[in-house]
C-alpha cells in the first residue's frame, strides 16, 4: 500500500492561528506516525497540517489565504504523482510536479524554484538507468519539499503529531473540504 497524503506548512505563524483558520482543532491525542485523518506538528519554524487523503486542491486554495511563506506538498504513490509548491503572501513562488501517468520523466517546473532543483534533478535523472522499474523522478518534488520544510512524508521525524478534528463550533475563514 502506498501513501496518498497532502500537507500544508506555514512559516512563522502560530499553530493555533493556522488550525483555527482551517477550521481544525486539537483533540488532545498524539501519534508518532500521522495515522489519523488530520494531524499537525511543529517542524522548526513551520506549522504543518497533515491530511491523510490526497486532495491537492484542499491545501492549494488555503495556501493563498495565508500571509508569509507557505509550502504545500501532495503525493499519490498509487499513480506515482508528487507535487511541491511554495507561496509567499498568497502568490505562487514555485511549483514542481511529477506525474508518471504523463511520462516516466515528466516534470513540471513553474515560477522560480529553489537553486537546489538543478542538482536534485540531475542526481535523480542520472539514477534512471539503474532500474527501469523504479520511479526516480518522483523524488524531485519530494526532496524539494523536504529541503524547504524539514519534513519527509515517508520517514519518521522527531516529536509527535497532534491529532486534529474539524471544529464544528467555529467558522473557518474559508472552507476547503
Amino acid at each position: 500500500m502506498g501513501y496518498a497524503i497532502s500537507w500544508l506548512a506555514v512559516r512563522n505563524t502560530p499553530e493555533d492561528f493556522v488550525l483555527a483558520s482551517l477550521g481544525l482543532e486539537k483533540t488532545g491525542e498524539t501519534e508518532e506516525v500521522p495515522d489519523s485523518k488530520w494531524c499537525s506538528k511543529r517542524v522548526n519554524e513551520w506549522s504543518v497540517v497533515w491530511s491523510n487523503s490526497f486532495q491537492p486542491w484542499k491545501f492549494r486554495n488555503a495556501a493563498s489565504k495565508f500571509k508569509g511563506e507557505v509550502v504545500v506538498f501532495d503525493v499519490e504513490e498509487h499513480v506515482m504523482f508528487a507535487s511541491a509548491a511554495a507561496f509567499n503572501d498568497g502568490r505562487l513562488r514555485w511549483r514542481i510536479a511529477h506525474d508518471e501517468q504523463e511520462a516516466r520523466d515528466h516534470l513540471i517546473v513553474e515560477g522560480n524554484p529553489p537553486e537546489s532543483l538543478e542538482r536534485i534533478r540531475a542526481e535523480q535523472l542520472a539514477r534512471m538507468p539503474e532500474d527501469p522499474e523504479v520511479n526516480f523522478v518522483i523524488e524531485i518534488p519530494v526532496r524539494i519539499a523536504e529541503e524547504a520544510v524539514g519534513l519527509r512524508y515517508d520517514k519518521e521525524s522527531e516529536g509527535v503529531f497532534d491529532v486534529l478534528r474539524v471544529n464544528s463550533g467555529a467558522k473557518p475563514k474559508w472552507k476547503f473540504w
